[in-house]
């Protein structure tokens, strides 16, 4: 039997993992610049708050709410409209640059506060997008380790269903940055990677689950556009 999922609300994503994402559970979404990553969090968020009742959260490291919500224009997702009814909120989660030079920056007081907005507008669904931003300003791989292990275990807590969006593969991605992420990859109960590449001066793009525990799912890589 496969366990319990929350549709993505994403055409074609739900038939190949057999229903959506694993519910109450976390999923790392990786990819290269330009991969798709962000849209893809986003309209699995705007679709559970439009289609599914399930009101979502969006922690951005990276880019900022008001960006996010103009670039989603495009798609006729009136993510304002979402915002004033409660059934999405964005979180601009850039960590202050004097945090991160005196040594004391961690993700607890964000995941405190994140923590009571759950609870007050009764989040289902949530996405940590760049998170590879932030482990990036920590100074080794034992601090981000301890981070990545603090918002598992903030996560399981919560019971959400849960996205993780982080730079992976492409040539300005470092190993530095990389290690991180595939220590996330043992962590999760599911992780999808995806794709954009040009192949005889053709841009493509494809997505591939590396990993659904308990689940079946197709193997294969997947074509998409956006």
């Amino acid at each position: 039997m496969n366990p319990a999922k929350t549709p993505t609300g994403i055409e074609g994503f739900d038939e190949i993992t057999e229903g959506g994402l694993p519910r109450g559970r976390t999923t790392l979404l990786s990819g290269g610049p330009g991969s798709g990553k962000t849209i893809f969090a986003l309209q699995f968020l705007v679709a559970g708050a439009r289609d599914f009742r399930e009101p979502g959260i969006f922690v951005a490291f990276e880019e900022s709410a008001d960006r996010l919500t103009a670039n989603a224009q495009a798609f006729g997702w009136d993510i304002a409209a979402l915002r004033r009814t409660k059934k999405l909120f964005f979180l601009e989660a850039q960590p202050r640059s004097d945090l991160i030079q005196s040594g004391t920056f961690d993700l607890g007081g964000m995941l405190a506060a994140l923590g009571a907005q759950c609870k007050k507008m009764r989040a289902r669904r949530i996405v940590f997008d760049a998170l590879d931003i932030v482990l990036a300003l920590l100074p080794d791989v034992a601090t981000k380790r301890r981070e990545i292990y603090r918002l598992h275990e903030w996560l399981v807590a919560h019971a959400l269903t849960g996205i993780i969006t982080a730079k992976a593969g492409g040539d300005d991605v470092s190993s530095f940055s990389r290690e991180p992420v595939s220590f996330m990859q043992f962590m999760v109960d599911c992780a999808v990677t995806l794709n954009h590449r040009v192949e005889f001066v053709v841009s493509q793009r494809n997505l591939r689950i590396e990993k659904f525990r308990g689940s079946g799912f197709d193997e294969n890589e997947s074509p998409f556009v956006i």
